[in-house]
C-alpha cells in the first residue's frame, strides 16, 4: 500500500526530476520509504508503506528484465504467489519477494490483458520504454484511487488530488454540474471530480496512453453486472451455502497475507463477525480486533456487541470512544484527510478504527466493508429491485405514474404509508408511488437514488440558495451517474448491484475507506470485495435469484456455525453516531465561512440565502444535512484546492 505520482510529457526533452515537496504531499501513504525514476518522457513517484517483502526488494519505483518497464504501484495482489508460480513456468525470473515484480512480469507476459489475473486491490502506472506508452489500471471494484490530468502537452496522475494539483500548472475551477451532484449524493460520483479537467480511471478500467494515442481513453476490463461465469456450480441450496462460506473463508485466508501484523474493525454484527471469525480460525495468534463507542454507551453503541464476540472468537478488543465535541474539533483535519468531499457522517468512526490500529502498531486491517452491496444489506435496494420491475411489467402503473408527482398525491401518499391502519400491501405501494412520483426520473432510466430522501429533498432545497452559476445545471444533471440504459426484468437484479457498486460503493464507501486509513499509514483490505468471492455469488443469483429472500438470507445461512446465532437473528443497526449533534456542531463552528466563500464569489450560492442555510433552528435533518454539506464543501476548496 503506497501512494503514486507522475508525469507524462508528449514531447521529449531535459526534465528535472520529481522534487522531495512532490513526494510529501503522499507521505502519510507511504512513509517507510520514497523513491523517484526519471527519463526525458516520464517521471514516476513513490511513497512506500511496507507490508510485503519489507527488503529493500521491494522499493519502488520498479525496473524489469533489461529495464524496459518500470512501475510505481499502490496496492496488494493478493493471489502473487500463484501468479509468480504461473509467470516462472513462462520463462520469468524473480529477484524479490514482493507483488510488485510479479505485476512487471504479468504486464511483459500478458500485456495489457495481466489486469484479469489479479486478485486484490491496486492502481499503478506502468512505462514501457520500448512502446513509449503509459498503463494505467485500477482494480475492479474501485478499491485504491487514482486521479489524472491531461492536457497537450502533459498526463499527470496521482494516488490524491492533494499530490495531484501541486503537479499542476494553475488550480482547475470547480465544475459547478458536479457541485450540483455532490449535493444530491453527499459524495462526488466517479470517474468525475469537482475539479474541471480532472478525473480518476474508472474502477474496473485501464488507461494505455502513449506518443501515437495521446487521447485514448479508459477501457473497461470487468463489470459487477457481467462477472466471468463459473461453471458447474450446484442449483440446491445447501450446495449454494457451502460455496459461498468456503469462497468468503479463502478470501479471507488471501486477505491475511503480510509480512506484519494484521487487525479487525469489529463491530458484532454479521459482516465485520464472519471477517473476523474466519480471520482468527486461520491465525496462530488472537487477533486485535478494534470498535467504536460513544460516551454513556447509548443504545447504538456497539462495543458491547463486539466485546461479547470478541470473547468468544478469542480475539483481543480495543475500544474506541468518541465525544462529539471530539469530531467538531477534528472537522478541518477530517476534510482533508478525505481528499474529497464525503459528507458521509460516519467518517469520524471510519477514521478512529484505523487511527487506533496504528497506535498498536498495526498496518493492515480487515473489515466487512462490501457485505452490504454484495448481500442484499441494505432494505431500500431490494425495494428498489422490486419497483423497477414493477414499472417494467406494469401498463397501469406506467399510466398513472405523470399523477403521482402532484404535491396532492404525494402529500396523500407519505400519509398513507404511515398510517397504523393501512395494511402492510397498502403501505408498500403508497411508498412506491411516493418514492417515483417524487422527482421527475429521466426515461428510461432504472429508478434508483429518487426514493432516498436526502437526494430527492434536495432538488427543493437547492433552489432556495444557488447562486447565477447554477442556472445552467439542469434538473437531469443528477441522474447523470445512473445512466445505464434499459434492462430486461431478469437483468434487474444484477443491474441494481452494478449501479450501487459504481455509485455508493466506490464514490462513497471505499474512497472514505482508503482516504482515513492511508491518512495513519494503516492498510484496510475487504475480503467481501475479492473477485472470487463477487463472482461467485453473481453466479449463483444469475440461476437463483435471492433478492426477494430477506436481508443477507444467503449470507447468514452460509454462516451458521460460523458466528453464534444471536450475531446471525440479530436485526441490523449500521454505523449509527449521533449525527444531528456532530452536523449542527460542524455548522454552527465553521458555517461562518460561507459569507464571503469561494461557493459565493463562484456564483455557486447565493451570498444573500446564507443567513437562511445556516439558521439551524426549526430546521429538518434535510435541511441541515443540505447546510453540513455546503460547510464541508467550502471548508475542502479552502484547504485541500487553496492551500495547495
Amino acid at each position: 500500500m503506497c501512494g503514486i505520482l507522475g508525469r507524462f510529457y508528449r514531447q521529449p526533452g531535459s526534465r528535472s526530476s520529481l522534487t522531495k515537496t512532490d513526494l510529501a504531499t503522499l507521505a502519510h501513504r507511504g512513509p517507510d520509504g520514497a523513491g523517484v525514476y526519471t527519463n526525458p518522457y516520464i517521471q514516476l513517484g513513490h511513497t512506500r508503506l511496507a507490508i510485503i517483502d519489507l527488503t529493500e526488494g521491494g522499493h519502488q519505483p520498479m525496473t524489469y528484465a533489461d529495464g524496459s518497464f518500470v512501475i510505481t504501484y499502490n496496492g496488494e495482489v493478493y493471489n502473487y504467489l500463484e501468479l509468480r508460480a504461473q509467470l516462472e513456468a513462462k520463462g520469468q525470473r524473480f529477484g524479490s519477494r514482493s507483488d510488485t515484480e510479479v505485476l512487471l512480469a504479468a504486464y511483459k507476459v500478458w500485456g495489457r490483458e495481466c489486469v484479469s489475473h489479479f486478485r486484490g486491490m491496486f492502481a499503478f502506472a506502468l512505462w514501457d520504454d520500448h512502446e513509449k506508452s503509459l498503463f494505467l489500471a485500477r482494480d475492479r471494484c474501485g478499491e485504491k484511487p487514482l486521479f489524472y490530468y491531461r492536457d497537450d502537452h502533459c498526463l499527470v496522475f496521482a494516488s490524491e488530488l492533494k499530490g495531484l494539483l501541486p503537479l499542476l500548472a494553475s488550480r482547475p475551477a470547480l465544475d459547478v454540474a458536479v457541485v450540483d451532484m455532490y449535493l444530491h449524493y453527499q459524495y462526488v460520483p466517479e470517474p468525475l471530480t469537482l475539479l474541471q479537467g480532472v478525473q480518476k480511471v474508472p474502477a474496473g478500467h485501464t488507461l494505455l496512453v502513449s506518443l501515437g494515442n495521446w487521447l485514448a481513453e479508459p477501457v473497461r476490463y470487468w463489470n459487477v453486472e457481467e462477472p466471468t461465469k463459473i461453471a458447474g456450480l450446484p442449483t440446491d441450496t445447501p450446495g449454494i451455502l457451502r460455496c459461498i462460506r468456503e469462497g468468503l473463508e479463502q478470501a479471507v485466508k488471501l486477505t491475511l497475507r503480510s509480512d506484519v501484523p494484521v487487525g479487525v474493525a469489529l463491530s458484532g454484527g454479521i459482516d465485520s463477525g464472519a471477517i473476523a471469525a474466519l480471520a482468527q480460525k486461520h491465525s496462530s495468534a488472537p487477533i486485535h480486533a478494534f470498535s467504536v463507542g460513544y460516551p454513556g454507551r447509548p443504545p447504538y453503541d456497539e462495543r458491547e456487541q463486539a466485546q461479547h464476540l470478541a470473547k468468544q472468537l478469542g480475539l483481543i478488543v480495543h475500544e474506541v470512544e468518541l465525544p462529539v465535541e471530539s469530531f467538531v474539533d477534528f472537522f478541518p483535519q477530517l476534510v482533508r484527510i478525505m481528499d474529497e468531499p464525503i459528507a458521509d457522517s460516519a467518517a469520524f468512526g471510519h477514521y478512529a478504527v484505523p487511527k487506533a490500529a496504528a497506535d498498536m502498531g498495526i498496518k493492515v486491517l480487515l473489515t466487512g466493508l462490501g457485505g452490504d452491496e454484495l448481500f442484499w444489506g441494505y432494505p431500500w435496494v431490494t425495494e428498489t429491485v422490486t419497483t423497477n420491475q414493477l414499472l417494467k411489467e406494469s401498463a397501469f402503473l406506467n399510466a398513472i405514474l405523470p399523477l403521482t408527482g402532484s404535491p396532492i398525491m404525494q402529500r396523500f401518499f407519505k400519509k398513507v404509508t404511515r398510517h397504523p391502519r393501512v395494511p402492510s400491501w397498502g403501505q408498500r405501494w403508497a411508498s412506491l408511488l411516493y418514492g417515483v412520483g417524487t422527482v421527475p426520473r429521466p426515461v428510461p432510466q432504472l429508478h434508483f437514488y429518487e426514493g432516498w430522501p436526502y437526494f430527492k429533498e434536495t432538488f427543493q432545497i437547492k433552489h432556495a440558495v444557488y447562486g447565477p452559476a447554477m442556472r445552467v445545471v439542469g434538473e437531469s444533471n443528477p441522474f447523470r451517474p445512473t445512466e445505464i440504459g434499459p434492462r430486461t426484468v431478469e437483468q434487474l437484479p444484477a443491474a441494481i448491484i452494478r449501479t450501487l457498486f459504481d455509485t455508493w460503493l466506490v464514490s462513497n464507501c471505499l474512497s472514505l475507506g482508503d482516504r482515513v486509513g492511508m491518512s495513519v499509514g494503516v492498510e484496510t483490505r475487504l475480503p467481501f470485495l475479492d473477485v472470487g468471492l463477487i463472482e461467485l455469488v453473481m453466479t449463483l443469483r444469475s440461476h437463483q435469484p435471492d433478492h426477494t429472500l430477506g436481508q443477507k438470507a444467503w449470507l447468514r445461512a452460509a454462516l451458521k456455525g460460523v458466528l453464534p446465532d444471536e450475531v446471525l437473528t440479530r436485526r441490523k443497526a449500521g454505523f449509527q453516531p449521533p449525527v444531528w449533534k456532530w452536523l449542527s456542531g460542524v455548522v454552527a463552528r465553521y458555517g461562518e465561512g460561507l459569507y464571503g466563500s469561494s461557493l459565493t464569489g463562484a456564483g455557486i450560492l447565493d451570498r444573500n440565502k446564507v443567513d437562511r442555510i445556516l439558521d439551524l433552528h426549526g430546521q429538518s435533518m434535510s435541511d441541515l444535512y443540505f447546510a453540513y454539506k455546503l460547510v464541508l464543501l467550502e471548508e475542502w476548496h479552502r484547504s485541500v484546492v487553496g492551500a495547495q
